[in-house]
């Protein structure tokens, strides 16, 4: 029987859609089409469900024959969702400094703020979008080196 090319037996997937929802809030938060509070509970809920997630895959016991094919996934896997975490807290500033915004008569404070929610926006998805294509790198990795552990048992 041919050997099978592992692209068309697992195409790459693309798992975006945590980061969609959080850049998704944070326009409407800017916009002003959703309040502080519900900003901030989808921030909560999924840093709460991540949080969930890097704490079952890191008590995991993978038995030592899968070791080899599973590491490397898993320690990507768990910076990812690190790095992910650490963009949540970082965009949950931008709640604060639209508060700020609402509350200033400045002009100058006002410019100051925009330009701090600017930047805080920037970096925050920036390190969504970096931590979101490091957990599709380890997703992928996942499938490539179950089917190659199925190829090697069979």
């Amino acid at each position: 029987m041919p050997k099978r090319s592992y692209a068309i037996i697992c195409p790459e997937t693309k798992i975006t859609k945590n980061y969609d929802t959080i850049k998704l809030k944070v326009e409407q938060l800017l916009a002003y089409e959703i309040s502080v509070d519900e900003y901030l509970e989808v921030l909560d809920n999924i840093y709460s469900k991540l949080e969930e997630t890097a704490n079952t895959v890191s008590s995991m016991e993978i038995p030592e024959d899968l070791m080899p094919y599973f590491k490397e996934q898993i320690e990507i896997g768990l910076t990812g969702i690190d790095m992910f975490l650490q963009a949540i807290n970082e965009l949950r500033v931008l709640a604060e400094l639209v508060k700020e915004l609402d509350e200033t008569k400045s002009e100058e404070v006002r410019q100051n703020l925009l330009q701090k929610i600017k930047k805080i926006k920037e970096q925050g998805l920036g390190l969504a979008a970096e931590a979101i294509e490091r957990l599709n790198i380890a997703s992928n990795m996942a499938i490539k080196n179950m089917i190659k552990w199925k190829a090697k048992e069979n």
